[in-house]
C-alpha cells in the first residue's frame, strides 16, 4: 500500500467505512484487487463507493515487530518515558518503509548518518499509550 491508499482507507474508516470516488480510481482499484477493499456502484455510472475489508483494517495495523522497533526508536525499551526519536539503518528497511507509508514514521537520508527513521506523533501515541501532546512530542530529542 502507498501513503495515499493508507490515508484514503483511514478516511473511509473515520466516515462510516465509505469512500466515494470515480470507478476508475487507480488507488482504490488496487486495494480491491489486493482484497483490502470492496467496490460498490455509486449513484452515477462513473462513481463508486469503496469499503475497507477486515483484511484491509488488519493491514493498517502495526505488527508486534514494528511496535518493538518504534519502542526502541523512542528509547522505551530502556526507559519508562520516551527520551529520543530516531532509528539508524545502513540501508532501506522494509518494516520502517511500511511504517512510513502508514504514517507512523518519516525518513531522512544523509551521507554522514546513512538512513535515519523517526517516529511520528501518531506512533508515539500508539506505543506509549498516552494522549501525548504535540508540544511533548516536539520536546523529545532526536
Amino acid at each position: 500500500m502507498n501513503k495515499t491508499q493508507v490515508e484514503d482507507m483511514e478516511h473511509a474508516l473515520r466516515n462510516g467505512n465509505r469512500f466515494y470516488s470515480g470507478t476508475d480510481d487507480k488507488n482504490w482499484n488496487e486495494l480491491v484487487e489486493g482484497g483490502f477493499a470492496t467496490k460498490h456502484p455509486g449513484w452515477e455510472d462513473d462513481k463508486a463507493y469503496f469499503r475497507v475489508t477486515n483484511e484491509g483494517k488488519e493491514a493498517l495495523k502495526l505488527t508486534d515487530y514494528q511496535l518493538g522497533k518504534l519502542k526502541h526508536a523512542f528509547g522505551l525499551d530502556y526507559s519508562k518515558k520516551p527520551y529520543r526519536n530516531y532509528y539508524h539503518c545502513n540501508k532501506d528497511n522494509d518494516e520502517w518503509e511500511d511504517m512510513c507509508a502508514k504514517g507512523y514514521a518519516t525518513k531522512r537520508i544523509s551521507k554522514e548518518d546513512g538512513i535515519l527513521y523517526f517516529g511520528t506523533l501518531k506512533s508515539l501515541r500508539e506505543v506509549y499509550r498516552r494522549n501525548v501532546s504535540r508540544k511533548y512530542f516536539d520536546a523529545i530529542d532526536a
